[in-house]
């Protein structure tokens, strides 16, 4: 794909488990301005009954999903989440992703700031980075797309196949075979993975 090319965003819908934990929705922009309308649902603004199920994903807006599910003892690590995430890829029939270490850095960063703020976003600084910071040449990739989360004490392989792929969204997106590298952040509970491909 050509730097100048328009690529319709991707917004995957967005998943909210309890009340302090969010994972904003995967967006997918290109070189170009685009208007998107992602949805942030702050920590206090809804709640999921404690009689719901547990491990499913529940629609509780028009973006937004919900999961009741049990914290893990520890915070997976950006490797263990890659691992998990590139093994759960290959038995999807998807090819493994390679890591990047501007992606990373660039992740990680962002990781840090939602771990600050003690949520998302709603990808305001990862838009703002590639439309008004240079961001796509900084990381070298004429494609980019951001997913975040903020809450989840999870080890990477409950992260990947339980968060990530408790609804078809999102599970879609991380098996998605236009994504050939990614970075991936962890601050806290914060995490942030960002995908990359067609090195500029």
């Amino acid at each position: 794909m050509g730097k100048g090319e328009m690529v319709k965003p991707v917004v995957i819908e967005t998943f909210k488990p309890a009340p302090t934990e969010i994972i904003e929705p995967t967006l997918v922009p290109t070189k170009m301005v685009i208007k998107l309308k992602p949805v942030v649902i702050g920590p206090s603004q809804t709640r999921l009954s404690d009689t719901g199920p547990w491990g499913v994903a529940k629609q509780v807006g028009e973006h937004t999903y919900t999961m009741k599910i049990k914290l893990d003892e520890r915070m997976g690590t950006p490797k263990e989440i890659l691992e998990a995430l590139n093994d759960y890829r290959v038995r999807r029939g998807s090819q493994r992703l390679t890591w990047d270490d501007k992606l990373a850095n660039y992740a990680q960063s962002r990781a840090v700031y939602l771990a600050s703020i003690k949520n998302v976003d709603g990808h305001a600084g990862f838009q703002n980075y590639l439309e008004k910071e240079n961001g796509f040449e900084k990381l070298g990739f004429t494609k980019l797309g951001e997913n975040i989360s903020y809450g989840y004490k999870m080890e990477g392989v409950h992260l990947i196949e339980w968060i990530y792929a408790g609804d078809k969204p999102h599970d879609d997106n991380q098996t998605n075979n236009d994504w050939n590298y990614v970075g991936i952040g962890v601050e806290g509970t914060a995490t942030c993975l960002i995908f990359g491909t067609g090195r500029s």
